[in-house]
């Protein structure tokens, strides 16, 4: 920790007798002085009524900040020696006093008893049950660590070393998570970083983290403090309290003038800000004090911030709106008032002419008054060209903005941004861009421990820390198009309602992992039992539907057994293969059967035939234009189906481009579209398949070769078309076999199956005898293109009847029919079920 903090309590250096005289002492003096002035309240002499009075008022204000330090952080010196005994609440200095003492007799380990006695603290345990975990069982084991470890006996030199190291550390955790006071939570974090073995052995027995700790305790601690004082929403935190503050149309100097049409159309965000309902912000710290920099110089203080909806632009501007409320901004922003325009009701039921009257009106307000800071939520609703009405207010705007009259915050989206804003290098000139993006997964988490508290007051409903931490994981991971912490947010929503439909009292991390299920349709949790055993039969599952082919099945079950147990790669999709071979050999069948058994559905699969990608005007439509007035079909399809099979047909045939455009989505699982989003591919599964050296394999078969015996040559042949390192991306690039003639027949029997399925539907029985089943499968055999001649002979020889006899009502709902094979055609015998 910095060099300027150390820990000096004299208390401890006393000896325990003599620290108990002066604490006597202390109470009797208390008693003594407010019986005291209880009774000089009461005297009929000025003087003395007066004293009484004063003395009882320091009593007032010591029940007011009972349970506080000597001083708080926040009135903390810039500069100094800091002693961080006098920033140690009451219930904290007792932890350290005790295990001092415990130490002290014992000649033991301090950090050990420090931990035996953070454990019989109720806001500790609290902390731990969020955790999942039983102090009980903690104490159990440091006790069992403290007896084993054969630890020296320690002097009292050395245990004072040891509470001023712990107490260097809470300070710093305090500091970190903007407490007033250290506090006994921060004691219980500081302990990870105290560097003690039995400590380290006692976390790592319980898999404890310090991050998952330090967030638990904050939860419970924050619960304390704040009990059924809780804002209403997330904004409305603060570890400052603002008294007596109102609404100000002019500043405190009064140079400004008051600003009626301004107000009429717009909403003080700094007034909000003085009621604590909102600026309370977690993360975005660097863009934030881009935005703060560039409202503050004297030239050009305009800010454009960036972002997609939800990961805290609006955040950011009403944190402003606390920091100006608290006078923690630089001068030229000091004692602003920051105003949000609603463009919505400006234009409300206003001609172009009155709409230019309502902005100089309230332009010239603006400027008169000098102390307002201009907020335009939706900003590219000014320049945007699809009504005249917002032209004329971006016309109106133009100048002002162009002349640094007054600071200017706009916000919006990076889609918006690119289509509206970006062409018109007029407006774009004289803005400072600010990308905003989503808080990382630590600030999400801890924005959610806030959060939390909100929604266990509204739901009774008890969140443990594993839910916080899936919620902020399975977010980030599976809600696609929303970002943290909104899709954590969300998540926990979710969970929390079907939690209260099942009347359950305690959030666990499997309500969050069936939340996100049901709003995705993935399989997230662990499989166990009869989905485990499922798993370990994939390969049996698909043959029900796929004939043979044994390697392409065994590779792709072998994925998916890998995903399922969580040791697939990390950051790549969960597989990728390239399926090679003739046509009509069941490539595009297996990747029907995965996006059922992974995805649920044969529509959760996103097909490309890549016949239609051939050049660069196809290439953008593939990822978007430039100009990003087209989209990409690619990307626009992942965020919509980010959980799906992406089958890429006829793949050597892409633009060389797009097939270099594969090698960072089979890398790292994800690809920045046109507009700059972020789209991942981590949860799909990618299947390319090729008829490269169709020639080939079209000649060795008519030569009656197998395939098996030109697979190796042929996939050596394949650098003639791919790229060695695209190739070398692929999880494995799978040689289709070509069918034999019982393979075809056992297709057929299938395809008869799903026809006697689609006719059970309508209340018709189907069958077939043998003789029906050979025909089918004898006009369905080609070697050359598989079984793609079956569906046709199905098509030509059955289905079409079968259709003409229905709708003759030769065939009825209740009615038997037999097929059979005999001389040159195939044979319809109806009869009627009983």
């Amino acid at each position: 920790m910095n060099e300027r903090f150390y820990f000096n309590e004299q208390r401890l250096v006393m000896t325990l007798p003599g620290r108990l005289l002066v604490r006597i002492a202390g109470y009797v003096s208390y008693a003594v002085f407010f019986v005291a002035g209880l009774s000089m309240a009461f005297s009929d002499v000025p003087n003395l009524r007066a004293l009484g009075i004063l003395i009882l008022l320091f009593f007032a204000d010591y029940f007011v900040h009972f349970g506080e330090g000597d001083k708080p952080f926040s009135e903390m010196p810039a500069a100094g020696k800091i002693n961080l005994a006098e920033y140690l609440s009451p219930s904290a200095y007792s932890v350290i006093e005790k295990s001092f003492d415990r130490s002290v007799i014992s000649k033991t380990d301090f950090f050990s008893n420090a931990v035996k006695e953070l454990l019989q603290r109720k806001e500790i345990k609290e902390g731990l049950m969020r955790l999942d975990l039983n102090a009980d069982e903690l104490r159990r084991k440091i006790e069992s660590l403290s007896e084993s470890s054969g630890a020296k006996r320690l002097n009292k030199k050395e245990i004072i070393k040891m509470a001023e190291a712990l107490i260097l550390k809470a300070g710093e955790r305090s500091i970190v998570n903007r407490r007033e006071f250290i506090e006994t939570s921060d004691i219980f974090s500081g302990l990870f970083f105290v560097g003690d073995e039995t400590i380290n052995r006692l976390f790592n027995t319980f898999s404890i983290e310090a991050d998952d700790l330090e967030l638990a305790l904050l939860l419970s601690s924050l619960k304390k403090k704040w009990g059924f004082r809780l804002p209403s929403t997330l904004g409305g935190f603060s570890f400052e309290t603002q008294r007596g503050m109102r609404h100000r149309v002019v500043n405190r100097a009064w140079t400004s003038r008051p600003t009626p049409t301004l107000d009429k159309f717009s909403s003080d965000l700094t007034d909000l800000a003085a009621e604590n309902e909102v600026g309370f912000i977690i993360g975005h710290n660097a863009e934030y004090q881009r935005m703060v920099d560039t409202l503050s110089r004297p030239l050009s203080p305009n800010v454009l911030l960036v972002g997609e909806e939800g990961v805290g632009k609006e955040t950011m501007v009403l944190h402003l709106a606390r920091q100006i409320v608290k006078d923690e901004v630089p001068q030229r922003l000091f004692d602003k008032r920051l105003v949000s325009l609603e463009i919505s009701s400006l234009v409300a039921g206003a001609s172009p002419e009155e709409l230019q009257a309502r902005l100089k009106k309230i332009v010239e307000e603006i400027t008169i008054s000098e102390n307002v800071i201009l907020y335009i939520p939706d900003f590219h609703n000014l320049v945007r060209t699809s009504g005249e009405y917002y032209l004329s207010a971006a016309d109106a705007l133009m100048p002002i903005m162009k002349n640094d009259l007054f600071p200017l915050v706009g916000a919006t989206y990076p889609r918006e941004y690119k289509e509206f804003v970006e062409p018109r290098s007029d407006i774009k000139n004289i803005f400072e861009v600010i990308m905003v993006n989503e808080v990382s997964e630590e600030e999400a988490r801890r924005i959610l421990v806030y959060d939390s508290l909100i929604l266990e007051r509204k739901t009774g409903i008890v969140v443990s820390f594993a839910a916080i931490k899936a919620a902020v994981t399975l977010g980030k991971k599976y809600l696609a198009g929303k970002f943290l912490p909104s899709s954590a947010q969300e998540l926990l929503r979710s969970a929390l309602s079907a939690a209260a439909r099942e009347k359950n009292k305690y959030l666990t991390r499997d309500g969050i992992v069936k939340a996100a299920e049901a709003k995705v349709n993935v399989p997230i949790h662990e499989a166990s039992g009869a989905e485990a055993e499922a798993l370990l039969n994939l390969e049996e599952t698909i043959h029900k539907r796929l004939i043979d082919q044994e390697e392409a099945v065994k590779v792709v079950s072998t994925a998916l057994r890998e995903y399922r147990s969580g040791l697939s790669r990390p950051g790549g999709p969960i597989a990728s293969f390239l399926f090679i071979g003739p046509t009509g050999v069941g490539k595009t069948e297996l990747a029907k059967i995965l996006s059922r058994i992974q995805f649920g559905s044969e529509s959760a699969m996103i097909r490309f035939d890549m016949t239609e990608y051939q050049d660069k005007a196809s290439f953008f439509r593939f990822i978007g234009s430039p100009d990003g007035k087209m989209s990409g079909a690619l990307t626009d399809a992942v965020l919509k189906k980010p959980y799906s099979l992406i089958l890429l047909d006829e793949f050597e045939k892409a633009f060389p481009d797009i097939l270099g455009l594969f090698l960072q989505v089979f890398d790292d699982g994800r690809l920045t579209d046109n507009l700059g989003r972020t789209v991942g591919f981590q949860n799909t599964i990618i299947i390319a398949t090729s008829n490269a050296h169709s020639d080939i394999i079209n000649e060795s078969l008519s030569k009656g070769e197998k395939m098996e015996n030109i697979a190796e040559y042929l996939k050596r042949k394949l650098t003639d078309v791919f790229k060695p390192e695209l190739l070398n991306r692929f999880s494995k690039v799978v040689v289709f076999k070509d069918l034999s003639p019982d393979d075809v027949y056992k297709i057929a029997k299938i395809n008869l199956s799903d026809l006697g399925g689609m006719l059970l539907e309508q209340g018709i029985k189907l069958g077939f005898d043998e003789s029906a089943v050979k025909q089918i499968a004898k006009l369905g055999y080609e070697p050359a293109f598989g079984a793609r001649p079956l569906r046709r002979a199905v098509e030509e020889h059955l289905r079409a009847p079968l259709a003409e006899k229905i709708l003759r009502k030769e065939v009825a709902r209740g009615d038997d029919i037999t097929i059979h094979h005999e001389g040159d055609s195939f044979q319809f015998k109806v009869g009627r079920s009983i």
